[in-house]
């Protein structure tokens, strides 16, 4: 058995620009915050306010654990910070930092109380359950176990009387019931849901360009994307924007049809207005190989071990 450390909220960020499956420990253990401002006291009415149906929301089955003795949800954000799960037999929603699952690293994060008894750290996991207040809690167990599905930008996720969305500002997850939830971003943190908006249609609804997602920027002014896997080896590989205006979710989804071609094994593949180039030994698990695709607009993406 491996437990967990649970904080309830007592902290909030100033400000907040909005902002993977997790498994739940068999025992908690409350801990309190050493400083900050309390969160805003529950609703005092006994009545629950009604669900709202989410908004672009996903086929839920597409989201699922590979392994059918877990019971979660999980996906990776597009910038491919955040891992979150939904985990039904658990009653909880939360969200880790990916793919280090180390302490979330966002400012106002409280030091909790260990899950093994150790000292004090940084929490790991922002999660809400249901009938509680949202908390940051320390979890000793690996996150969503797989290779989680991107949620695309403006979409939701919802199952089992729970919703998680990714905006441009961020992720958050909620218990529909109670409408309790949370938001995180790289740069602070709210106990408070937030939305996808929705606005009224007019009679002629203007074009709306597309706006490319703000990536993190990373050493030497690259755009790390988060992992993908090779099929051949099993190995994971970092998706890096090299150069140009892609978005993080768009790398993954040309790679992935990379990958899935019948026919890639010279050196230099072209598909789609991409050309892909090979550097290392395909067939080799220790080591991976090197994947350095462009295209005609400029976008430069590699695949490295």
């Amino acid at each position: 058995m491996w437990c967990m450390t649970r904080i309830q909220p007592a902290v909030a960020l100033a400000s907040i620009a909005g902002a993977s499956s997790l498994l739940l420990a068999a025992c908690t253990q409350d801990a309190s915050s050493t400083g900050g401002t309390e969160s805003a006291a529950p609703s005092t009415s006994g009545e629950a306010p009604a669900a709202e149906a989410p908004v672009n929301g996903v086929d839920a089955k597409e989201y699922a654990a590979g392994d059918p003795e877990t019971d979660s949800y999980g996906f990776v954000t597009p910038s491919g910070k955040w891992l979150c799960a939904i985990i039904p037999t658990k009653k909880l929603a939360g969200c880790a930092s990916h793919p280090t699952a180390g302490p979330l690293g966002v400012p106002g994060t409280p030091q909790i109380a260990s899950p093994d008894g150790g000292p004090p750290a940084e929490a790991n996991v922002i999660a809400v359950e249901a009938g509680k207040e949202p908390s940051f809690q320390n979890w000793n167990q690996a996150p969503f176990p797989g290779n989680a599905h991107v949620l695309p930008y403006d979409t939701t996720l919802a199952i089992d009387g729970f919703s998680c969305n990714v905006q441009f500002s961020g992720v958050s997850c909620r218990e529909d019931a109670t409408d309790k939830g949370f938001t995180i971003s790289t740069s602070g943190y709210k106990f408070e849901y937030t939305p996808i908006p929705v606005s009224l249609p007019s009679a002629i609804p203007p074009p709306i360009a597309p706006t490319p997602a703000p990536l993190p920027k990373q050493a030497r002014g690259s755009n790390q994307c988060g992992p993908i896997v090779y099929p051949e080896t099993g190995k994971p590989a970092t998706v890096v924007i090299v150069k140009g205006t892609l978005r993080c979710d768009e790398a993954h989804t040309m790679l992935t049809k990379y990958f899935a071609a019948p026919d890639k094994s010279e050196p230099v593949y072209s598909f789609d207005g991409w050309e892909c180039r090979l550097a290392g030994d395909p067939g080799s698990a220790e080591i991976g190989y090197t994947i350095n695709c462009t295209d005609g607009n400029g976008n430069t993406v590699v695949a490295q071990p």
